[in-house]
């Protein structure tokens, strides 16, 4: 019991200390007229960078975001495409494509996508037995656009695969 009790002291004494440090930091830094005029230079520069980035970014659009398989029956391959275009002025990557669950595989091109062309994701959806009712996947397609990351959505009505 003593030991707590030392061991606890102990603690509110240090949470005390660091509290009284906390509030003694002050900034060491002045404003003045000529840091001040570095920084509108400084941050002039950052803006003309940034606004040269985006004008020459790649930018991609799908011709949809979600699609719906409707009614499907379990244990079967249910596919779409999702196309999509490089309205971007530099070569579109597509780095990456992951899906919400293993039964759902995407396909695509892993060459540079050229500004103007065409080009699409392929997935196949396969629902298991014991995936019945409203599913829900994402596809979530990583490229070198701002922002990087556009998420596909698939849905369907599953129902059992009647035994025969």
């Amino acid at each position: 019991m003593n030991k707590f009790f030392v061991l606890s002291l102990m603690y509110l004494a240090l949470a005390c200390a660091e509290k009284a440090q906390k509030s003694e930091f002050k900034s060491s830094i002045v404003a003045t007229e000529e840091n001040e005029e570095q920084l509108k230079q400084s941050l002039s520069s950052v803006e003309k960078e940034e606004q040269e980035r985006l004008k020459n970014r790649s930018e991609v659009q799908f011709d949809r975001i979600v699609h719906d398989y409707g009614n499907i029956v379990a244990d079967a391959d249910y596919k779409t495409v999702f196309e999509f275009q490089n309205t971007g002025k530099k070569p579109l990557l597509v780095f990456d494509v992951k899906t919400s669950c293993g039964c759902t595989v995407p396909m695509w091109n892993k060459n540079p996508i050229l500004p103007g062309a065409k080009d699409n994701i392929e997935v196949t959806f396969h629902p298991k037995e014991n995936q019945i009712g409203l599913e829900e996947k994402t596809v979530t397609v990583m490229t070198n656009t701002d922002p990087g990351i556009t998420v596909l959505q698939i849905k369907a009505n599953v129902s059992a695969r009647k035994k025969s």
